[in-house]
């Protein structure tokens, strides 16, 4: 009899170990910068996909860890003020001085592998972006008080980046199709970066940025996100349209709707937190989706 209820104990006991580690792990991936490091690959696995350039570990490796610094680092210097915004992910990193070692162990790590691997310049730019990164919090975010949407306009921009970095990174000639796809890649992080901002909304206002929200409001800026999403759309179909993106990658559409999901949580409610976490998912489905398409055009053909 007690044999059965040590092995029910113990049962119960691995259990809670599981939950326990599954939740650490959840954690580490939301809070820790991880989401939009891996979103940061999806980006770059989309370009390749679409315009078939075979990629190696080394360049996802490389984008992984850029994002993963960069956005660690930044959540770490937020954390102070996301505790009104977001409490459990400024407890999570509490510990300031453990995740700067984390991001300077990353960027030596990084350096090293783009010495390696890549070229000086490709170096250089790789290192600017992370560069520019970092300095966001402290330096370029505060020109958000002056220049209205600054900040949103230059995470977007670093993003679409990504859409043409495989090209740069191989020394491939960067066609109009790879400018269009960055371009949707900055619409759509605009979207999802005003929509981040609604959260911090009264933080911002306190702090004299110029967000879309801060500046329009509770009733008017669920216009300009819902905008944007249908102007992306029109986007993605012209530029299939013209012939400068495949039609297999019209397989992206249904992630419209998934926003105007994750949008309509926000307006009831820009406190609960998984809303945003829905939206820091969407560059991750990007490639999925895209891949899906190409595997189902393919099958027809054959």
């Amino acid at each position: 009899m007690s044999s059965n209820v040590h092995a029910v104990g113990s049962g119960f006991g691995f259990r809670n170990d599981i939950v326990m580690l599954t939740t650490m792990l959840w954690k580490e991936i939301v809070f820790g910068g991880h989401l939009f490091a891996i979103g940061s690959v999806s980006v770059v696995m989309a370009c390749s996909i679409v315009f078939m350039i075979p990629v190696s570990w080394d360049i996802l490796f490389v984008t992984y860890l850029l994002f993963y610094a960069i956005y660690l680092y930044d959540y770490t210097q937020g954390a102070s003020s996301d505790e009104t915004t977001n409490s459990s992910r400024a407890k999570y990193l509490l510990c300031k001085n453990k995740s700067k070692c984390t991001v300077i162990i990353t960027s030596l790590v990084l350096f090293t592998i783009m010495m390696t691997f890549t070229s000086v310049i490709i170096t250089a730019i790789g290192m600017s972006i992370l560069i520019l990164g970092l300095l966001y919090g402290s330096h370029f975010k505060k020109l958000t008080k002056k220049i209205p949407a600054f900040k949103n306009v230059f995470v977007s921009i670093v993003w679409a980046f990504m859409a043409i970095f495989a090209f740069i990174y191989y020394s491939v000639p960067v066609t109009y199709g790879a400018i269009m796809l960055a371009l949707f890649v900055f619409i759509r992080m605009m979207n999802i970066q005003i929509l981040f901002d609604v959260r911090d909304m009264e933080g911002d206002r306190k702090e004299g940025l110029l967000t879309v929200p801060a500046i329009l409001g509770d009733k008017k800026y669920p216009f300009i996100l819902r905008l944007i999403n249908i102007v992306s759309i029109i986007f993605m179909l012209g530029c299939v349209v013209i012939g400068l993106l495949p039609a297999f990658t019209l397989a992206i559409i249904p992630m419209f709707y998934y926003a105007v999901s994750y949008i309509n949580r926000v307006v009831k409610s820009r406190k609960e937190y998984t809303s945003y976490i829905f939206a820091a998912f969407e560059p991750i489905m990007w490639s999925v989706f895209i891949f899906a398409g190409k595997y189902v055009t393919m099958l027809s053909v054959f």
